[in-house]
């Protein structure tokens, strides 16, 4: 393996550790298994970009100090709205226009229809064009009949809100109730069918040449593939992952904030590029949008890889990468959410290359690591 061609994205990766996680060069490079020379080269690739980076960093922390004193400044305006039109919070909308019209030059309009909770556009509306006696009429109509939508929990519908109406004193028709509900959007919360699910239909862009046949003799016969989410503060990191059946070794991982078909083409790329394959390989998966895609087919057509596919909606036909999945999760992750998607992107790059690969005892391949079992075969 010493000869092999690592991908960009295990460089940025291994720099981490020793850039970002204070760890010695010969002990990253000897828990990833690269020479020193070359993570000592790929750190000085990014060297460079240094004073870049901090430069990034104070104009982003910079932005930080104007955001936050722009928080500042809002908070100060919405704790001295409420205190100037506090008899106005519980009135009519008109009341409230008023007051927003009065006050204008000194709060921004935006600010003060959302602390009184009445919509902007309704204001210019009023302002331009006075609302007529049955307008207003409606109006009121409108909160009363809000009131029993909310009560009802959102199933009535008209018919059931005008007798509402009717039962507090209202004389309002039936069809008024109905024509103010439909102008405002407001609709009975019916039930709905579900669609009906056809579980255990096979692919049509590629079988199942798997057939949940798990175990093979040696490496590079078949590898699986999956998809899962992580949770950061940031948002979702999506992990794409590529599994030797042999070995159950991590061939191929990627991480990306979205969840395109790039990250499982960069992930079965870093496979490709680590193992080399001189036969065909089988590449497993579910029936997801990213390995139906035109550019996976053409990957896999032009580098020796033959595509199959689980049945709809049956996770037990990729056992083995929902089962890693399972693993990372449970020993690393254990339902933790990460602050930031480096945080995680590292902290996982360490359990699969340091951990899961090297070090992890597995009980398919009689408890030990995949590593060693791949050097004990050959």
């Amino acid at each position: 393996m010493s000869n092999q061609r690592y991908t960009p994205e295990f460089k940025e990766e291994a720099v981490r550790q020793v850039l970002e996680k204070n760890h010695s060069v010969p002990t990253v490079a000897e828990r990833l298994g690269v020479s020193a020379h070359s993570l000592y080269k790929w750190i000085n690739a990014v060297k460079p970009h240094k004073n870049e980076a901090q430069a990034n960093e104070l104009l982003l922390a910079k932005q930080e100090v104007l955001k936050l004193r722009a928080e500042l400044r809002r908070a100060q305006e919405e704790r001295d709205i409420p205190k100037k039109g506090g008899k106005v919070l519980r009135a009519g909308p008109r009341v409230k226009y008023q007051f927003v019209l009065a006050h204008r030059d000194r709060w921004s309009v935006q600010l003060m229809c959302r602390m009184l909770k009445i919509a902007r556009s309704g204001f210019y509306a009023w302002l331009h064009r006075p609302l007529s006696k049955r307008a207003i009429e409606d109006q009121r109509l409108l909160g009363l009949i809000r009131d029993s939508y909310a009560a009802s929990s959102g199933v009535y519908g008209s018919p059931r809100v005008f007798l509402d109406l009717r039962e507090a004193g209202e004389t309002c028709g039936k069809h008024r109730v109905a024509r103010i509900m439909r102008t405002h959007k407001i609709k009975a919360l019916r039930g709905y069918k579900a669609p009906r699910r056809i579980a255990g239909r096979p692919s049509l862009i590629a079988p199942n040449r798997l057939q949940r046949e798990f175990t093979v003799d040696a490496p590079d016969i078949a590898w699986v593939t999956d998809i899962t989410y992580i949770r950061t503060w940031q948002g979702w990191l999506y992990l794409s992952v590529v599994v030797d059946l042999f070995s159950r070794k991590v061939v191929g991982w990627s991480m990306k904030p979205s969840l395109g078909r790039e990250v499982v083409l960069n992930a079965l790329l870093m496979a490709v590029t680590r193992r080399r394959p001189s036969e065909k390989v089988i590449v497993h998966s579910d029936q997801g949008t990213q390995f139906g895609s035109d550019d996976w087919m053409r990957f896999c057509a032009d580098n020796g890889l033959v595509p199959s596919m689980s049945r709809r909606g049956n996770c037990w036909d990729n056992a083995v990468a929902e089962s890693f999945f399972s693993s990372l999760k449970k020993e690393r992750i254990k339902k933790r959410l990460y602050k930031t998607r480096d945080l995680a992107r590292a902290d996982i790059f360490d359990y699969i290359e340091s951990f899961y690969n090297r070090q992890r005892r597995h009980s398919h391949i009689g408890g030990v690591s995949p590593e060693a079992f791949e050097a004990a075969s050959f």
